[in-house]
């Protein structure tokens, strides 16, 4: 019997990354997956990103009604090994799930990798389709991991039961971008060295290649509309930046800031600097009359779990993240 879809290879249109906006959209921002944008911008810089480093990201879309109602693409895991691992993202618009739309783009995602000879497919599954796990269970994923959501209401959180986040450094000093700025410090470079040494540790990195361009950084830093450079808080032993967490406003809710990444380089792990770091954070939002922080943490990053506990941070929803092993010349039964 025939589908009453059609799955096609996306095309670089402004049709096509209409349609995929509008997809990505569909979904709140609180459950957007990884690597899944909103607008057509940040798709196609998503796109070229990939272009510009010669890696191969292959999207689908399917079409139903006239119009297309679901993407699922894959792009092969570089952020950390081993190779031949392929992150998947798949995406149905509401009033088209329970169709088999999203079992046909995965089983064409599937057939992909069996020519690229793919040792694992992992995808996420956010936490509002719980009802789907038992599905996926029964075609051979398991869950790796788990990323909750995490939210600190500032008016209740007091930071007087802590000691001063500068006391906590022996020796190293905590700065924030705009600082850097103002005593025109040659700041990029070392930021940019500081990211990519810490996000090959970060399971899910905020960017889906382990050396992004200084401008992607520069742009995280001070070139979006929701960027805080004296929100952007960085660790200095001497010249050297050692670690950095920063916060973005929240585009939907003036009120709030979302934490985006807080990273120590390896060698100064275990000296309570992280914990420093997110003091300085919720001191920064209560000084300026924010009333929310939210962020995310995997399952496996224990000491940040603690760290947000100790802060009053409630865990919420969020993403589990499912790996598909698979064999060299095809998908395992």
């Amino acid at each position: 019997m025939p589908q009453p879809f059609h799955i096609r290879l996306f095309e670089p249109t402004d049709a096509d990354y209409a349609a995929i906006s509008t997809i990505g959209a569909s979904t709140p921002p609180a459950y957007a997956l990884d690597y899944e944008f909103r607008t057509a911008d940040d798709w196609r810089a998503l796109d070229d990103s990939f272009a510009q480093v010669g890696r191969t990201l292959v999207r689908y879309v399917a079409e139903a009604d006239g119009q297309t109602v679901a993407y699922g693409y894959s792009f092969e895991i570089a952020w950390a090994p081993p190779a031949g691992r392929y992150w998947c993202v798949i995406r149905v618009l509401p009033d088209y799930g329970r169709r088999g739309i999203g079992e046909w783009l995965y089983a064409q995602l599937l057939a992909d990798l069996r020519e690229r000879g793919a040792t694992a497919a992992l995808l996420e599954l956010d936490d509002t389709l719980a009802v789907l796990r038992p599905a996926l269970e029964r075609r051979g994923l398991h869950a790796l991991l788990h990323s909750w959501a995490f939210t600190l209401d500032l008016r209740a959180c007091d930071l007087a039961a802590f000691a001063l986040p500068d006391q906590r450094l022996s020796g190293l000093r905590i700065t924030t971008l705009t600082a850097e700025l103002a005593h025109g410090a040659d700041w990029l470079p070392p930021l940019h060295q500081l990211y990519t040494a810490v996000a090959r540790d970060v399971p899910i990195p905020i960017h889906p290649h382990p050396a992004p361009p200084p401008a992607w950084l520069a742009e995280q830093a001070l070139g979006l509309p929701d960027s805080l450079p004296d929100a952007f808080f960085i660790v200095r032993d001497g010249t050297t930046y050692v670690g950095m967490s920063y916060l973005h406003r929240d585009v939907d809710d003036p009120g709030r800031l979302l934490q985006r990444i807080t990273a120590i380089h390896a060698e100064y792990r275990g000296r309570g600097i992280a914990l420093a770091l997110k003091l300085k954070t919720i001191a920064y939002a209560q000084r300026h009359g924010f009333h929310e922080i939210r962020t995310a943490v995997e399952s496996n990053n224990p000491s940040m779990l603690a760290i947000n506990a100790k802060l009053g941070f409630v865990q919420g929803p969020g993403l589990v993240l499912f790996e598909k092993r698979l064999t060299a010349d095809g998908v395992k039964s």
